[in-house]
Order: C-alpha cells, then structure tokens, then sequence
C-alpha cells in the first residue's frame, strides 16, 4: 500500500516537485514500510532547431539550432548550423547538449518541385523585317517576360534581333527560358543599271541586294564578267533566308569598229549617250567634212518615227548636237545618222 492509495508492486508518477512516496507490504500478517524521495529538477532550456522551411528542389536550406554547449544533428554532424539540400522533404533532429542536461527539438524542410519551362520556338527563330511572331511558353503555371508580359503566349515584332526571356514560376520555384528573334532584311535585288559596250568587249555586272545571287548564267556570285556578242538581258536571283527578288540588266553591243565605206576609217565616227542624270542624248559626229550629213533621226523599237532633224554640216570637221528626250519613256531606242545616201544605226538607254 502506497501513499498515494496504490497498491501495485510497481507504481507511476509525475510529481511537479519533489515528493517523498512510502509503501507498506505485507506477508502472512507481518508488515514492513519503506519510502523514497523523487525529487523533480526544473528545465533550465528548451531546444530549437528553428521554424520549418520551405525551399525549391536543388536549393539549400540552413537550419540553427538554438545556443547549446554541443550539438548532435540526425544528420550526424555536430555544429550549431548545417546546411542541407534535400531532394524531397525531410524532418531534421536537434540534440542540444546544455550542462548536464539536453533536449530535442525537429524541424522540417519542405521541398517544392521546379517548373520546367518550354519555348516551342527554340532556342533562335527568323522573322522577315516588318512581321510578327507568337512566342510560346509552357510548363508553368504563371509566366513573367522580359518584356513586361505576364501571358505565356506574347506577340513581338523586333526591328532588330532581339533576345526574348521568361520566367516560369510554380508557387515560388522558377525557371528561366529565352529565345532570339532574328530580323532578316526583305531582298530587293538590283542588277545596276543598262550598259552600252563594244563589240568583244567584256565587262563586270555587280548586284545587290540579298545575302546570296543566282545569275541567269548559272554563276553564284556577286559580280559576274560577261562578253555578250549581241545585245543581252542579264537577270539575276538574289535571295536569303527567308525573301528573294529578281531584277535584270541589258547590255547593249555597239560595232564600234569605222564604217568600211569610209576612205579614211580614222576620221568619220558617231558616238551617241545619255548625259548622265539628266534627260538629254549627246550625238558626236567626228570627221564630218569626209562625208555629206543628211539628217539625224531617233526610233522605238517597233520602228515608230520620233525624232527627226536636217543637219547642217557646213564649216565644221565635228559636229555636236543635243537631244532634249523628256518626252520619251524609260527604254532602249535607235538612233540613225544618214550620210552619202547611207546611215549607221546605234542603239541606246534612255533612263
């Protein structure tokens, strides 16, 4: 019989001080009393292992415990502070060792997965100058872009080249995607401007325009030399990415060689050309006292008359005229100077 009314050979307590327990036994009618004191120490601390944390996965989390003289960790290590990474949540456990007591406490590391952010336009995406793209963003649930926009699908149409970047968020966990938007300049192709050669003459024709040339020769690059015999049309593809144009170039074949009914091939010529930037056609007709000059007349390529002049070449050994061609449209036409009851015929560009 205990005093506290027990009568178990084994009792329990939870004195909130120190308290001394006694107990009487009995066999066969004989008596035997005994006591003992529990005596109850109040806790000088408590430990802490900090409040639960909440990380994104492949982030670290530091975790302090509170002051202590040592420390023992579930992780086994024994500083105050242990930095931890883990791949899913985890509880951690805190043995503070203070004077001759100690005490535990735990505390949780919660880990949040990671969005993974997809642009569907890759890495790099082409756009010809002046036009829009859709970028496309997925595998978040809220989305932020360098632009400012907070919609997964955004439309731009950059001037230049341009790097896009978003951001994926899922609660407080994000990834990082970006994108460049090339802007390609639109080809307009130019094959220079009509040219007047001599016979077995060669000469350069340069375009511009794109990135890469196509020449209705078959030759790739960007100048070529040509030796047309005849009058020619050159035309040439210039291209890049994402555009190509087409534009073409004539060149005129003059026989620039004397007439052969001329005694002295050295003193009778004709040159005719357009004066540059401006609508006039200069006619030079050297070593005129040789021959008798009839007239000067200027012709379409379907023969139609529309120009026509009496010349006088009385005094003279050259004889300049000026041709004023404002009227005449943008094309190629036939000059015609008659002499001796005969005549040479050159064609020109009037541009």
């Amino acid at each position: 019989v205990w005093s506290n009314g027990a009568t178990g050979a084994e009792i329990e307590v939870t004195p909130t001080g120190t308290t001394t327990y006694t107990v009487t036994g009995v066999l066969n009618g004989c008596e035997a009393t005994d006591e003992v004191m529990v005596i109850v120490e109040q806790i000088i601390f408590l430990a802490s292992a900090g409040e639960d944390q909440s990380i994104c996965q492949g982030y670290e989390a530091t975790l302090t415990a509170s002051e202590g003289d040592s420390y023992v960790w579930s992780t086994g290590e024994t500083t105050q502070s242990i930095t931890v990474s883990p791949n899913s949540t985890q509880n951690y456990t805190v043995t503070v060792f203070e004077g001759d007591q100690q005490a535990q406490d735990d505390v949780t590391v919660f880990v949040n997965l990671n969005p993974t952010v997809v642009i569907a336009n890759g890495g790099e995406v082409s756009i010809l100058e002046g036009e829009f793209i859709t970028l496309s963003a997925s595998g978040a649930n809220t989305y932020e872009w360098s632009n400012g926009a907070t919609q997964p699908n955004i439309a731009v149409n950059p001037s230049a080249s341009t790097t896009y970047s978003v951001a994926g968020y899922i609660n407080n966990c994000s990834d990082v995607k970006s994108v460049t938007v090339n802007v390609v300049e639109t080809v307009e192709a130019y094959a220079g401007e009509d040219l007047t050669i001599c016979s077995q003459d060669a000469i350069t024709l340069v375009a511009t325009g794109g990135d890469e040339y196509l020449w209705s020769t078959g030759e790739t690059t960007q100048s070529i030399t040509v030796e047309p015999d005849e009058d020619t049309e050159y035309s040439v593809l210039v291209y890049n990415e994402l555009d190509s144009d087409e534009d073409s170039v004539m060149v005129f074949v003059n026989d620039c060689s004397p007439d052969p009914g001329i005694e002295d091939p050295q003193a009778f010529d004709l040159l005719v050309y357009q004066e540059p930037a401006s609508d006039v056609i200069k006619v030079k007709i050297s070593g005129v006292q040789t021959v008798n000059v009839n007239g000067i007349s200027i012709y379409d390529l379907a023969g139609k008359l529309l120009y026509n002049e009496q010349v006088d070449d009385s005094g003279v050994d050259v004889l300049e005229k000026e041709i004023n061609t404002s009227q005449f449209s943008r094309g190629i036409y036939i000059v015609r100077l008659m002499y001796d009851d005969k005549s040479i015929v050159k064609k020109i560009p009037i541009r």
